[in-house]
């Protein structure tokens, strides 16, 4: 998992480097949905035959209630072959989770930090069957709005699984690399301003 720390290190510097501008775009607080797709991958120290790396598709609903604070849902599938390579056939882990997203500026463009708590449901191993496991997760995004309605974001989140039935490690890390398209509704811009009406006589 080294590799895996070194890349969200690189990342959180990256977004740090947002140009101070952005700051000055008014924030906007409408639902959206974001629809993403990616990569997933399994911490080979746990013993699983090829390390479960696949892709992985979701869909994320939420809304920002503030300039700073926002929450979302999250489900998601990843094509992970977890309990060997002679299966081929669907998506081997389903999951959920509602996270809780603080963005760094107060405008639409603006890397955030993401911490939420889900479950996970895996197929490890067919003679065991499948096991559901609570699972936590951290992660750092950046999102970036085209216009009114339409958004692109990137996030890199690590999902710690407890108590899974694999090999060598009870808990287990996944890290998922994902980009998606947002789409915005409802709500309005906040201003950096006050607006102020024509002077009455």
């Amino acid at each position: 998992m080294e590799w895996g720390l070194r890349a969200v290190l690189v990342f959180i510097g990256l977004v740090l480097a947002v140009p101070a501008w952005a700051a000055e775009r008014p924030a906007h607080d409408e639902t959206y949905i974001n629809l993403f797709g990616g990569n997933t991958f399994f911490d080979a120290s746990s013993g699983l035959d090829n390390g479960g790396n696949a892709g992985v598709v979701g869909l994320r609903m939420g809304r920002r209630i503030d300039a700073h604070v926002g929450v979302e849902a999250q489900v998601a599938a990843a094509f992970a072959h977890l309990q060997g390579p002679a299966h081929t056939v669907g998506a081997n882990q389903y999951s959920g989770a509602i996270l809780g997203n603080l963005y760094a500026l107060g405008s639409p463009d603006t890397p955030y930090l993401s911490l939420g708590l889900g479950a996970s449901s895996d197929l490890f191993n067919s003679r065991i069957g499948r096991g559901t496991s609570l699972m936590g997760v951290f992660g750092v995004g950046y999102q970036y709005l085209v216009n009114d309605h339409l958004g692109l974001r990137l996030d890199v989140r690590d999902q710690l699984l407890f108590n899974t039935p694999t090999p060598n490690a009870s808990n287990l890390n996944d890290v998922q690399v994902t980009g998606g398209i947002s789409y915005f509704w409802g709500g309005s811009k906040k201003s950096s301003f006050p607006v102020v009406g024509p002077a009455r006589s």
